[in-house]
């Protein structure tokens, strides 16, 4: 009754790791530092660790949970490698604690953690035990350190069961930092365009590709003009802390664009920074607006153009043929 008790409290409790590196959510597994169901919750910190190590060196550091449920709670401590996700920044998560990541392998450096039982109420200082061997590459290494129930057997059971924390590690040495603009254009919904009848809901996605072999956080800012003269500026990743872009992924932020009028030409222009040497990305995209009644107006216009250029000429000169006909038969 009592490990039902558990399993049912902790259940509800899903990993918090959406603020580490911006990644968000893998479907409804991970979530909030918190999650609570009639009082009862796990909680942990740090939902994010930045590490930066040397290679042939150690470092341990505390991951805190808290059982905020009113049963004492028998979780299993693991380090799962992830890989890049989606662009909206979903991590896939590998449950297999046998298995590890076929790159930037977090797990390869970490100790095992194990069983503990938390009793109601308490808390507990979790060590996790980093160790970059000599000779190891220079780069970025991730995983997630999660607590589940010892009860729980069924690995998918077991992420949406679970609270954890995101470490992101960086090993100095042959640090390769690139980002590459994928995209910068302008949307609505999931349409992307050069002329809207509207400048309501439209959105701007920056999509930056990194092509290096470490995490890095573009941040920026963008100008919004019309016909030349600037009437907003927008900033992107404001997050805090900033999301990331992964080695070999690429990944989308959307910026929703006010202070777009209703008729105009339209630039957008971007300044992007990432990286310890402030490395630099630019990007500029042009778009319209032209509303629907102006659109109307337009058309009506360039009806009545064609009919003066083309039709009332012809009518005159048919009216004209008509009347020398008339008068010639009339000699």
């Amino acid at each position: 009754m009592v490990r039902r008790r558990i399993l049912t409290a902790v259940v509800v409790v899903m990993v918090a790791v959406s603020s580490l590196v911006g990644l968000a959510p893998v479907g409804t597994a991970f979530a909030a530092q918190t999650a609570a169901v009639g009082g009862n919750a796990l909680k942990i910190s740090p939902v994010r660790a930045d590490v930066e190590m040397d290679p042939g060196t150690s470092k341990v550091f505390d991951v805190t949970i808290t059982n905020l449920t009113s049963v004492p709670a028998a979780l299993h401590g693991a380090v799962n490698d992830f890989t890049t996700g989606d662009e909206q920044g979903h991590p896939n998560i590998i449950l297999d604690e046998n298995q590890s990541a076929p790159s930037h392998s977090l797990k390869q450096f970490t100790q095992p953690i194990g069983n503990f039982t938390l009793a109601p109420g308490a808390q507990k200082d979790v060590k996790v035990s980093i160790t970059v061997p000599k000779g190891a590459a220079g780069g970025g290494y991730y995983g997630a350190v999660r607590f589940y129930p010892q009860a729980t057997g069924d690995k998918n059971l077991n992420l949406a069961a679970s609270v954890g924390t995101l470490v992101l590690l960086k090993v100095n040495g042959a640090v390769i930092e690139k980002l590459n603009m994928a995209s910068f254009d302008i949307r609505r919904g999931d349409n992307s365009a050069v002329i809207f009848t509207s400048g309501k809901g439209l959105v701007s996605v920056s999509r930056f590709q990194n092509t290096g072999n470490v995490q890095l956080e573009p941040f920026g800012k963008m100008v919004l003009k019309r016909f030349g003269k600037q009437v907003a500026t927008f900033e992107v990743n404001t997050a805090d802390p900033k999301s990331n872009v992964l080695p070999d992924g690429i990944r989308r932020f959307d910026t929703h664009l006010s202070d777009v009028g209703s008729f105009g030409k339209f630039s957008l222009e971007g300044n992007f920074g990432y990286g310890t040497t402030g490395q630099l990305l630019t990007a500029k995209v042009t778009f319209y607006v032209i509303p629907v009644s102006l659109v109307i107006t337009i058309g009506a216009i360039l009806v009545v153009l064609v009919a003066l250029i083309f039709l009332v000429p012809r009518a005159l000169r048919n009216y004209n043929r008509r009347v020398l006909r008339r008068a010639s038969r009339r000699r």
